[in-house]
């Protein structure tokens, strides 16, 4: 799940061309407040105009139900907001630019802010998911193709992978960045790709009112790995350049 990030081109207002992104989400947490629970309906009207499409959650053992949010999603299903006590969302899933979409998810959270009077935030996170496909080559995964990512195995161990499940987690500037990659089968089609999962998260000293320059590090400071990740080969494909 830009400037150029996970899919936004460098130097340009636009998206990649054959950009891998697959849905962006930015997401506050706060401490719990019944009010949401109560409320809900408060904010759904506030709202219902963009995101009349309603999805109720279900339970999930070991998880309080007032946890898993409510989500509230366009017609075209391509972008909408979830809930819950502890949480505001905002997701796209046809990316068209960070700048747009930091502008309607700070829309929107001034509108849950100003309804539940939100002050204090336990959490500020940002996450691109991309979705990479990919063919084999003598039934290998062609990871240097992508991506620079280097793994230090012990002697006589290879680094030609047949499959990939690994998950990161690193300091970052004001935060963290969990990154997951692992190679899948994409069920709609049932094409082989990789899952390339970005979540930065911040969770000091945050204040709603410092939202917007917390949301603009998150999306920098994904950006800036994305890019460093990336192959120039696959740079070049991404702009259109070249085929993959």
């Amino acid at each position: 799940m830009p400037e150029p990030v996970t899919g936004e081109e460098s130097n340009s207002d636009k998206v990649y061309p054959n950009s891998p992104l697959v849905e962006v989400v930015c997401e506050i947490r706060f401490p719990w407040d019944l009010a949401v629970e109560c409320q809900r309906d408060a904010f759904h009207r506030a709202v219902k105009k963009e995101f009349p499409c309603i999805f109720i959650p279900s339970p999930e053992p070991g998880q309080p139900l007032a946890t898993r949010p409510y989500r509230f999603e366009s017609v075209d299903t391509v972008a909408g907001v979830m809930i819950a006590v502890d949480k505001f969302a905002y997701y796209e899933k046809q990316y068209q630019h960070h700048e747009k979409f930091i502008e309607e998810f700070l829309r929107l959270a001034d509108v849950f802010s100003r309804i539940f009077e939100l002050d204090e935030l336990s959490r500020v996170g940002w996450r691109y998911i991309n979705v990479i496909p990919f063919s084999r080559e003598n039934g290998i995964l062609p990871i240097r193709r992508f991506l620079n990512l280097g793994v230090a195995l012990p002697e006589g161990v290879s680094d030609e992978f047949e499959n990939l499940n690994m998950v990161l987690i690193s300091r970052a500037q004001g935060g963290t960045i969990t990154t997951k990659f692992q190679s899948l089968m994409r069920p709609e089609d049932k094409q082989e790709a990789f899952l390339l999962d970005f979540d930065f998260a911040m969770t000091e000293g945050l204040r709603f009112s410092g939202l917007a320059g917390y949301v603009k590090r998150a999306h920098d400071c994904t950006r800036d790995l994305f890019e460093k990740l990336i192959t120039d080969e696959y740079r070049r494909y991404l702009r259109g350049e070249a085929i993959i």
